[in-house]
């Protein structure tokens, strides 16, 4: 591992037993559009989690039972976008070889597609969930169609069905796609329209689940630092019911990352919440030395 690079949880990760989760840092950043900084989200994510009590509060457990390796980060200071989410997709096919569940922390939301393609290999009838301010459903962005904006249009060609939670912001081209399609993404619009909407999401899903995180999703009163902050967006509490719903499903969720987190002065806590909000979700998974399990606060 690079020297002194922090792992999550940092010496609370070290349990007795075979881990069964990898974390996988991929601090990419070649396709930004606004505010800078992406790369530095996986390291500040996990400079924070040591500040996490491992005795989760609402599982009343201590998830890191479940081992939880990190692994070293992935680099792409010496090669483009392409061979970027090669190395990103080759990994993480390595982690799902080893029977573990991949934990992958951006950088640039692109490192969703190759995450994606690598789970799908194993997950055929995979279905992506994405939290996300905006649709990620543009041909190309500044002449890169692996831009970070781009994200669901790869997937959406790749013949993956997916859903879309938190959206509030997106052009007039995405939007006609959108109705060309027949898709019906969940935005913060339609969710104030329709209080049943989480019930609505599940019932769109019919395969295993891959979750991906954009941090602007969430309201930037909570979630500040990021590279495109949107007003409105999704609470913690309404961030947790869902992913709660999702993990509580027959098939669940076998894949999850986190993007687009970028650190800034003054807003430190918005990479605690980020830790948080991952070592939440393992704990939905991964219920250990407790009743509990995920049965509980499943899909309505």
């Amino acid at each position: 591992m690079i020297q002194n690079y922090p792992r999550f949880l940092g010496e609370e990760s070290e349990v007795e037993g075979d881990s069964r989760i990898s974390i996988i840092s991929a601090p990419l950043a070649k396709t930004l559009s606004w505010g800078q900084g992406t790369d530095q989200g996986p390291r500040a994510l996990l400079d924070a989690s040591p500040a996490l009590e491992a005795f989760d509060d609402e599982l009343l457990q201590e998830t890191i039972q479940a081992g939880i390796e990190t692994l070293p980060p992935l680099a792409f200071h010496d090669c483009n976008l392409e061979t970027a989410c090669n190395r990103i997709e080759a990994a993480v096919g390595k982690e799902l070889a080893r029977h573990r569940f991949p934990v992958i922390l951006g950088g640039e939301h692109t490192v969703t597609v190759p995450a994606v393609l690598a789970c799908r290999k194993v997950y055929p009838d995979l279905h992506v969930v994405q939290i996300d301010a905006h649709l990620d459903l543009r041909e190309s962005f500044d002449n890169t169609p692996l831009s970070h904006a781009c994200v669901m249009r790869r997937l959406a060609e790749q013949g993956i069905p997916f859903s879309q939670v938190g959206i509030r912001s997106f052009s007039g081209e995405e939007w006609q796609l959108v109705r060309e399609r027949g898709w019906q993404p969940f935005t913060v619009a339609r969710m104030r329209r329709e209080p049943e909407w989480l019930a609505a999401l599940c019932r769109e899903i019919k395969g295993p689940v891959y979750l991906t995180i954009d941090v602007d999703g969430l309201d930037p009163s909570i979630m500040p630092a990021t590279g495109t902050p949107e007003p409105d967006g999704l609470s913690w509490v309404q961030a947790t019911d869902l992913i709660r719903a999702l993990a509580a499903r027959g098939q669940g969720i076998v894949g999850l990352d986190l993007v687009e987190l970028a650190p800034r002065p003054g807003a430190e806590h918005a990479a605690f919440l980020a830790a948080k909000l991952i070592y939440r979700t393992l704990g939905y998974l991964f219920p250990v030395a407790s009743p509990r399990n995920r049965a509980q606060g499943g899909c309505p």
